[in-house]
């Protein structure tokens, strides 16, 4: 068992977007494909830098499709501005892809 034992430990941890939230919260990786389907529901993003990793909850807002063919991830952070992720930064090809997850449920 690692660290101190908190009283919300043993409360039900509800997300909001916009909420930081640690490693030991995130569930399995996503492709984008499957992000298409979470319209509506919460993922995690990956926010991390060199030097520390960051996580992040956002909203799928909608996939949109560009002129080119191209898809884009829209999500809702908890700000006025929407984000916006094209498909290709999700290529495992590249030398540093975006990554989601799902939030870990127990």
């Amino acid at each position: 068992m690692e660290g101190q034992i908190s009283l919300f430990d043993f409360m039900a941890k509800e997300f909001q977007p916009g909420d930081w939230i640690e490693e030991c919260c995130l569930g399995r990786e996503l492709t984008f494909n499957e992000i298409t389907d979470m319209v509506g529901k919460l993922i995690v993003m990956d926010m991390s830098t060199e030097s520390h990793n960051w996580y992040k909850v956002v909203q799928v807002e909608k996939i949109v499709e560009g002129d080119s063919g191209r898809r884009r991830l829209v999500y809702y952070d908890g700000k006025r501005q929407r984000g916006l992720v094209d498909e290709i930064y999700f290529d495992p090809q590249r030398s540093r892809p975006e990554k989601t997850y799902t939030l870990k449920t127990d």
